[in-house]
């Protein structure tokens, strides 16, 4: 069964989603370790003729948002070493999380196919009880066996048939379980 099925479980769906909110996170970290510029329409203010007034305050400006990533590095790596550390850690709990749905999977599926092969032993067990029924009635009616031995005979079949409708029962609960396993059944 390919394991890209499982995608549709709610859990791995979670999973992926915080996995992918803590590969932005230590994006975002390290993104810090960059100057930031912001653009808008005021540089200062000008004189009658247009010109900037105050080249200083500008200047200022700009090697402030240059030099703050350098004055605040110990908090920037840090900062990102954590972020690292979120990931792993979350990366971590995904793959569990899909090694666990594997393993439910797996279980299901398990459950699927003992409950097949059991329905064809009861198969076989229920047809020779019927068998043997049928001709322990012969044996009876022609004055060979006693009633008892018919109703052995009976009780046998009966509860070979109620093992089979029992399996039956399992086989179609694993098959749901595997259903749910799989994802099904979630909106």
């Amino acid at each position: 069964m390919p394991a890209a099925l499982l995608e549709n479980r709610p859990d791995i769906k979670a999973a992926d989603q915080v996995l992918a909110e803590a590969f932005y996170n230590t994006a975002s970290a390290r993104a810090a370790f960059y100057p930031s510029f912001t653009l808008s329409g005021l540089l200062g203010w000008t004189n009658n003729g247009g010109v900037i007034a105050d080249p200083g305050a500008l200047l200022m400006q700009i090697a402030g948002a240059l030099l703050q990533p350098i004055f605040a590095q110990g908090k920037l790596v840090a900062g990102l070493k954590i972020a690292k550390l979120n990931q792993e850690d979350k990366l971590n709990s995904y793959v569990q999380t899909v090694v666990n749905a594997g393993n439910q999977v797996n279980d299901c599926l398990a459950q699927c196919q003992v409950a097949q092969d059991k329905d064809i032993l009861y198969k076989r067990q229920v047809k020779v009880l019927q068998d043997a029924y049928i001709g322990t009635h012969e044996l009876m009616n022609s004055g060979k066996a006693a009633y008892l031995e018919v109703l052995t005979a009976q009780e046998s079949l009966l509860s070979a048939q109620l093992s089979e409708a029992e399996n039956l029962y399992d086989g179609s609960m694993a098959l749901i379980s595997l259903y749910i396993a799989l994802g099904g059944a979630t909106k």
